[in-house]
């Protein structure tokens, strides 16, 4: 099945057989997911945008094999896959979440590429994803507005095919891109791999994804009026 992910693949989430409406609280996510079916392409950027807990980063998980289907069910291509599908091609761009993070970046990157000689050496990869020499030695955790960079480079040598991350605020990616990170980003999908951006507004993320989805909550806003109107009396829902 993980050959599916090599060429150009379309990852299709189904709820339909979904018999609550929300995923459930994830603990070590601390976000709940209000399910809804979702189409992702090979190729490509996406923005995921919700309110901080409401769904984007529990989806940006979903996809990286790191949260259990439950209901869910999901399919590469048409043919229904596993969490540990999507984990093994998988990549979180945040090395902070991940035990790689206490890794050295030129020596982790070296180490992956003997396994992935078609990506070419080292040099090549630095120049690709705008490495900088001084930084050859540091481990993943204790660069700055390289890290991400960084970090496409070590999965883009590991020839994961998705790209996943925790949420992050408008201001984190405007300031990351303005690091370059946009340019390690289109490396990543230039080769066809798929890359999710959680965040709680579009402001930025609108910008410098392919698409955008938009997990919006519907709240039953003439229930709650009617709730107040009848318990209290007073017309105070507008």
């Amino acid at each position: 099945m993980i050959n599916e992910f090599y060429n150009n693949f379309s990852i299709k989430i189904d709820t339909s057989a979904c018999k609550s409406i929300i995923a459930g609280r994830d603990i070590k996510l601390n976000d709940i997911w209000y399910y809804s079916d979702q189409i992702f392409e090979s190729g490509k950027i996406y923005g995921i945008v919700s309110e901080h807990g409401q769904g984007c980063e529990y989806l940006s998980y979903l996809l990286g094999g790191r949260v259990k289907f439950e209901n869910v069910k999901v399919y590469c291509n048409g043919d229904l896959i596993s969490q540990n599908d999507l984990n093994d091609v998988a990549f979180n761009l945040e090395p902070s979440c991940e035990p790689y993070g206490k890794k050295q970046v030129k020596k982790s990157i070296e180490s992956a590429l003997i396994k992935s000689q078609d990506k070419g050496d080292f040099s090549l990869i630095a120049d690709k994803f705008l490495l900088t020499p001084e930084r050859y030695d540091r481990k993943f955790i204790h660069l700055s507005g390289e890290r991400w960079r960084a970090a496409a480079a070590f999965g883009y040598a590991q020839n994961k095919r998705i790209y996943f991350s925790p949420y992050k605020t408008s201001n984190f990616y405007y300031r990351m891109c303005q690091s370059c990170l946009l340019k390690a980003l289109k490396e990543l999908t230039k080769n066809g791999a798929l890359v999710i951006l959680p965040a709680g507004c579009d402001e930025f993320i609108k910008h410098i994804a392919d698409e955008v989805i938009y997990l919006n909550r519907n709240y039953d806003i003439d229930n709650l009026r009617q709730f107040y109107d009848k318990q209290f009396g007073e017309k105070w829902i507008h």
